[in-house]
């Protein structure tokens, strides 16, 4: 088994690697009919120095499909991934903005959502979702912390923006 885990983490760390260069050089799908398509990156500064997270696309009805037809398979596949949620409405702003939650557009899995936790030292985070309403289309990035097939998925927001 060690060599199995050993394997897959050299298997992602040359797709993140692929998907970095490809990013870098303006490659990537335009596509949206799947759960993951492409990438794209967000830097932050920390202490001086430049950090690049890369996000991987991911359009909020696969998602939200996959974690409820299998759970299990929808964690193993998104948890502590760094994610663009693409395509989900604002459904609710909590009034102490600890949290938001997005839906998708497919009825048949409408009890499903994504829940977005918000830091409280992250002001621009912050700022942003004052300007938001409810029903608004947005799109999400963030690091997936939980997936279940009745809570959907939970992920720590690092920036959310009106889609386009």
């Amino acid at each position: 088994m060690g060599k199995f885990k050993t394997g897959c983490l050299g298997a992602i760390g040359v797709v993140l690697a692929i998907a970095l260069i490809g990013s870098c050089a303006g490659g990537g799908s335009k596509d949206e009919s799947k759960a993951p398509t492409s990438s794209s990156a967000s830097s932050s500064s920390s202490s001086g120095e430049q950090k690049q997270k890369v996000y991987e696309d991911a359009e909020i009805n696969g998602l939200i499909k996959e974690a409820k037809e299998n759970a299990a398979s929808a964690n193993a596949n998104y948890k502590k991934k760094n994610l663009r949620v693409i395509g989900g409405r604002l459904s609710n702003i909590d009034s102490d903005m600890k949290y938001i939650t997005l839906e998708g557009t497919d009825k048949n899995y409408s009890m499903i959502h994504v829940q977005c936790s918000i830091n409280s030292k992250n002001q621009d985070v912050k700022d942003a979702v004052l300007k938001l309403k409810k029903g608004e289309p947005v799109t999400v990035y963030g690091t997936v912390s939980e997936v279940g097939d009745l809570v959907g998925y939970r992920m720590s927001l690092d920036k959310i923006e009106p889609a386009q």
